[in-house]
């Protein structure tokens, strides 16, 4: 009798868990030696905070080789290229552009285009803002030089956040111009720069998630006072991130008290 009413209950159980187990589509991908979460995401088109969630994983970099990472909704195991660290000549390139945040203006340097949103860039980014602040230098002319990011000002040591998901590909102090900077790398060629940072958090070859903190707000290299300058380049050349970036609550309600 007793065995009876076992192997019933143990049918209930799989009658009750199967249809469970029946809608987690996906497949396991198994970590090997320099893949990182950010990678995965790439390949996988699965947002870094997505895989985090159905993993059940603290951080973008709790993941070790070997580790078995669930991807939703994927029919297939693909094959996952491993991240790949600046070459000397890149790295040499990268910190030689990041002397100084300006550069002389030249005949085809125009102004940032406000709230206008490039058609050529659509919906490729989703930014969030790296800190909350009032923009005290925009895009575009500043004097005989044009200023390559926004500077956003802030009290010291305010989170800094990675406006995307991405990749740690610089994380040092760049002795001039941007002071304690972190470089991002994006996907499509794109790249993102935090400067002027008091404390950095985050450590070269790391996958960061959007939103993650990669350091604190400081007044470090060629700085008058504590800010942010937040740059955004594609292969290289500096955009406009402003057009790309949400609206803020103030911009909001402005744009609502015009209604």
């Amino acid at each position: 009798m007793g065995e009876v009413l076992l192997i019933s209950l143990l049918f209930l159980i799989s009658v009750l868990v199967s249809p469970a187990i029946a809608r987690k589509k996906g497949v396991y991908h198994v970590v090997t030696q320099g893949v990182t979460l950010y990678r995965i995401s790439q390949t996988y088109k699965v947002p870094v905070g997505k895989l985090m969630e159905v993993n059940g994983l603290s951080s973008p970099s709790a993941i070790k080789v070997g580790s078995r990472i669930f991807i939703p909704g994927a029919k297939a195991v693909l094959r996952v290229e491993p991240y790949v660290a600046l070459s000397p000549r890149e790295k040499n390139d990268l910190e030689r552009s990041l002397q100084t945040e300006e550069k002389p203006i030249r005949a085809e340097s125009s102004p940032g285009t406000g709230r206008q949103r490039p058609p050529s860039r659509g919906n490729e980014l989703d930014l969030i803002w790296p800190i909350q602040g009032k923009i005290n230098s925009p895009f575009g002319p500043r004097g005989k030089n044009f200023h390559k990011g926004i500077d956003i000002a802030s009290p010291s040591y305010q989170e800094v956040k990675a406006a995307m998901d991405g990749e740690v590909i610089l994380a040092r102090n760049s002795l001039s111009g941007y002071g304690n900077v972190v470089v991002l790398r994006h996907d499509a060629g794109f790249s993102s720069i935090y400067g002027h940072m008091n404390v950095i958090i985050a450590k070269e070859g790391e996958a960061v998630r959007q939103g993650q903190a990669i350091g604190g707000v400081g007044s470090t290299g060629k700085s008058t006072g504590p800010h942010l300058h937040f740059e955004l380049r594609r292969e290289g050349h500096p955009l406009d991130p402003l057009p790309l970036l949400p609206m803020t609550i103030e911009e909001l309600l402005e744009k609502a008290s015009k209604k």
